[in-house]
């Protein structure tokens, strides 16, 4: 098994992928640790995640960690299922993380709000979810589903919900792996979409003379669990 340590912060979802498997780094604080020169030697872009193995390896990046870190059975046996995980990965970060980003953060009070593009962004996500839905029905899998944990946390309301049935259940599955509860503890799903808060937003950003990367996302969970049941999951 690879040990080593994961740079991060609290509530990172992309650090989620890695988590179960590995140690975060103590007292480390985003904008700071990562800027020191310590931290530089070993990751000159200053990018976080970053894992630094027991036996010096240093990487950053969450795919390529979440890669390091994993085996075979995760991987893929065969070149067919490797392409295929490489395949989600892909996809989730170039089709996924942007609309639900545009649609999550300014509920975390991130960023700004623009009805527009929000509605557009949920649009996309519909689609998405629409694909993974009929996807989900060949089998369970695993990779794209801490890229979907905030908009099921914050965005997608159980009236949204409602036209994926196996993506629903296939997300509850992967959530209630033993690996995703201790990293995740209990998901509470939203029942009514997060709104725009400006004094939230206000509150999140940098004080004058702090460096913007300073900031850590506010966090937020819904109050409402969604009742959807979860399947046994098979890794093959």
């Amino acid at each position: 098994m690879v040990a080593g340590t994961l740079y991060t912060y609290p509530e990172n979802w992309r650090s989620f992928k890695a988590l179960i498997t590995l140690s975060t780094a103590p007292h480390f604080q985003f904008g700071q640790t990562n800027c020191t020169p310590e931290f530089l030697h070993k990751f000159p872009a200053s990018k976080v995640l970053a894992f630094e193995g027991d036996d010096g390896f240093y990487v950053f990046q969450s795919s390529a960690i979440a890669y390091y870190v994993s085996n075979e059975e995760l991987w893929g046996r065969t070149s067919e299922a490797a392409a295929q995980v490489v395949q989600w990965v892909s996809f989730a970060d170039s089709d996924i993380v942007p609309p639900a980003s545009t649609c999550v953060f300014p509920t975390l009070g991130i960023m700004h709000h623009d009805e527009q593009a929000t509605e557009n962004a949920k649009e996309e996500v519909r689609q998405i979810l629409h694909l993974l839905d009929a996807h989900s029905k060949m089998g369970t899998f695993l990779v794209v589903a801490c890229t979907l944990l905030w908009l099921y946390k914050q965005v997608l309301e159980s009236s949204f919900c409602q036209a994926f049935p196996n993506t629903n259940c296939w997300f509850l599955t992967c959530i209630n792996q033993p690996q995703f509860w201790a990293v995740l503890g209990k998901v509470k799903l939203c029942e009514k979409m997060a709104q725009f808060d400006a004094k939230k937003l206000a509150e999140s950003q940098p004080k004058k003379d702090t460096p913007w990367k300073e900031k850590v996302p506010v966090t937020w969970e819904a109050e409402a669990e969604g009742s959807l049941e979860p399947r046994r999951l098979s890794l093959e």
